[in-house]
């Protein structure tokens, strides 16, 4: 069977796949079963495997004809992992010597793996809508790549900081089993996988449509802002983090801790312009007010490094500490060791008071910057000027330049006076867009330079390691959230210097950041409470290496989604952007929505979807998380308020551009072994 320059070919009993006739991949055979390779299209394979007898286990496997490079298995291992100190799956093995394997459901692209070396790729990925687990593995010089049946984790389960036991399913016997191979050039082994995601959205890819609708949407995000803005009985005003269950009075309420933060999880600054740009769109007073209060409020906390206070408990008076007591931290990778979520945040240290203390770090404060400076311009309009906005995000920018290596990088936080907490992480990243901001107003070069040098210093990283970093504060290790300020860096930067490298980068960071979007629907038992509340994982993103459950992040993408679909004319990028934002906009509260008989208030959404075996202590796997924060509120509000217009996001991903067509199943074809 040949596909261009590609073909398999048996001899005796093994077969190869060969390129230009020199082998790329053995497959491994099995006694009492015959094998067969149907094209799907160029560079991809349905191999099928039908047994003599029925069985009730199976192993199908190849190995590569070559010594990998570079390893993936989408959303779970880049390379084996291994970059910064939070647990997660390191190497190919457990320290046992075990090889680790994950359930089809915990990859992005179901039961996946990927290596690559020399100019050349292999994949091995599941057949649509079954239940198997996937292994990749070094032996000797060569790649192992196997898909397990029955479903299969082990030898230990990563969690939120802890680890639990394997788990072990079963199946009916059956004598048919299937899979799908690829094999394409790659260039640059650890960057060059487009192929691969290409066919992976348009093989277990559907259209999807958002229920709401983006008029109502924007409304009851405007509700939920709102409903977060506080006024302390000292005077100071933000906005909420989000809103937990309390069960002293048995409803969702306002978090009691950690209540305040000018970025990431709080988006303060963020939600407060959303509601300026409110009052200029509808003449709403209310939400004008609410605006000016939250940023008046956060501007008397600069500190004289021109910093800014990014994170309050109660008041300012405890002055970025919060006041529960902790032990010092024992972090540790090693699985068995049970690190309890509550316990293990590196975004804080303990003081020597034994008080939580939080550094400043490189997101928090380049969010504060660059939503500041929008805010001064929207004040204007609304005729309410507010000049210190500008010179408080212009101090946030100088303190950059002046902390900023000669090589382009940025910490990851800083200590109040200035002196650095943490290194390392692309995470620095989030300072960038900030900088071109500042440009953008004040035409002072000294801002693009410094913007030009940290981005070439980020994507030089990527291209270097084939991955991101450190972007999410709750985790130290490989991640999908630091990608996302690259990728708008580098479309700022095109727009801003014209330089067509610019969108190269913005092109190879968004493929990276695709391999983070889940590309099919995993399938819940009708018991399972997935299932009731009609969660499709498909154009959902997983958050880090630590992290496998998938979240909302992707808001924050959709609009560069949609500008790359404009700058090059693929197509895909409009689909996976729809694809986004759908998957992004699920359990939105209309304010009657009930999960568990937990009514939410309008607005509101869950922070994650523990979509597979990961969770917490106190939040088990295949359920939401039931925290409802404000971050997801805020980068919807941010695609609907730029956009001029909303008719794409109305209609919805109505078709994949080049569908393959694939039978799917209404229910799962195995057990997930859902509670």
């Amino acid at each position: 069977m040949t596909n261009d320059q590609y073909e398999f070919v048996r001899e005796a009993d093994e077969w190869t796949l060969r390129r230009d006739g020199a082998p790329v991949l053995r497959v491994l055979g099995c006694a009492g079963a015959s094998d067969s390779f149907t094209p799907i299209e160029n560079g991809f394979w349905l191999w099928e495997r039908v047994c003599d007898e029925p069985t009730d286990s199976m192993r199908m496997e190849l190995e590569t004809a070559f010594a990998p490079e570079f390893t993936m298995v989408p959303g779970i291992s880049y390379n084996g992992n291994g970059w910064g100190d939070t647990p997660e799956y390191v190497g190919d093995r457990a320290s046992d010597g075990t090889p680790w394997t994950w359930a089809w459901h915990r990859g992005t692209i179901p039961a996946c793996t990927y290596s690559a070396a020399g100019g050349q790729a292999v994949v091995l990925s599941g057949a649509l809508d079954d239940a198997v687990s996937c292994s990749l593995t070094r032996e000797g010089d060569v790649e192992r790549h196997t898909l397990l049946w029955p479903e299969v984790e082990g030898p230990q389960v990563l969690h939120r900081h802890f680890w639990k036991d394997s788990y072990q399913g079963t199946m009916k016997p059956r004598r048919t089993f299937q899979a799908v191979i690829g094999g394409f050039a790659a260039p640059r082994p650890h960057l060059d996988y487009q192929p691969l995601l290409d066919f992976a959205l348009r093989y277990y890819g559907h259209p999807v449509q958002e229920p709401l609708g983006p008029q109502r949407l924007y409304d009851l995000s405007i509700a939920y802002t709102k409903f977060l803005w506080t006024q302390e009985p000292d005077g100071f005003i933000s906005i909420n983090r989000g809103c937990g269950w309390h069960e002293d009075v048995t409803a969702f309420g306002k978090t009691r801790i950690s209540k305040y933060e000018i970025g990431w999880v709080g988006q303060s600054a963020s939600l407060s312009v959303a509601l300026l740009e409110e009052y200029l769109r509808s003449g709403d007073e209310d939400a004008r007010d609410k605006g000016l209060s939250v940023l008046d409020h956060w501007c008397r906390f600069v500190l004289p490094n021109g910093m800014i206070r990014i994170k309050f408990n109660i008041s300012p008076e405890v002055d970025g500490v919060m006041e529960t007591p902790v032990e010092t931290l024992v972090q540790s990778k090693e699985p068995g060791k049970e690190l309890p979520y509550e316990e293990y945040h590196p975004e804080f240290v303990t003081g020597p008071d034994g008080k939580r203390i939080f550094p400043i770090d490189a997101c928090n404060l380049g969010g504060a910057a660059e939503y500041l400076l929008d805010a001064y311009l929207l004040a204007e309009r609304a005729g309410t000027p507010r000049e210190h906005y500008k010179s408080v995000a212009l101090g946030i920018c100088d303190f950059a330049l002046r902390e900023q290596k000669a090589n382009g990088q940025f910490a990851k936080a800083w200590n109040p006076d200035g002196s650095v907490f943490r290194e390392g992480g692309t995470v620095g990243c989030f300072l960038v867009p900030a900088l071109l901001r500042a440009y953008e107003i004040t035409h002072e070069e000294r801002y693009l330079e410094s913007a030009k040098r940290a981005f070439d210093f980020y994507y030089d990283e990527l291209v270097r390691d084939g991955y991101t970093t450190a972007g999410a504060l709750d985790t130290y290790c490989i991640d999908k959230e630091s990608s996302s300020p690259l990728l708008i860096s580098a479309l700022r930067l095109h727009r801003l210097a014209g330089e067509h490298r610019y969108l190269e980068a913005a092109e190879t960071t968004a493929w990276y950041l695709s391999t983070w979007m889940m590309h099919f629907t995993v399938r819940y038992p009708e018991g399972s409470l997935l299932h009731q509340v009609g969660i499709d994982t498909f154009g959902m993103t997983s958050v880090s290496t630590a992290h496998t459950a998938v979240d909302q992040y992707s808001l924050h993408d959709v609009l560069s989604f949609l500008e790359l679909a404009e700058l090059t004319g693929n197509p895909q990028w409009h689909e996976r952007a729809l694809a986004l934002w759908v998957g992004a906009n699920q359990l939105v509260s209309d304010g009657t929505l009930a999960v568990r008989g937990r009514v939410r208030p309008a607005g509101s959404q869950d922070e994650a979807i523990f979509h597979t075996r990961w969770g917490r202590p106190v939040v088990t796997e295949f359920k939401p998380c039931e925290w409802l924060p404000a971050w997801p509120t805020a980068f919807r509000l941010e695609v609907l308020r730029t956009l001029e217009s909303w008719d794409a996001l109305d209609k919805g991903l109505t078709s994949i551009a080049g569908e393959i067509d694939v039978p799917r199943p209404t229910e799962p074809a195995a057990p997930l072994g859902v509670s």
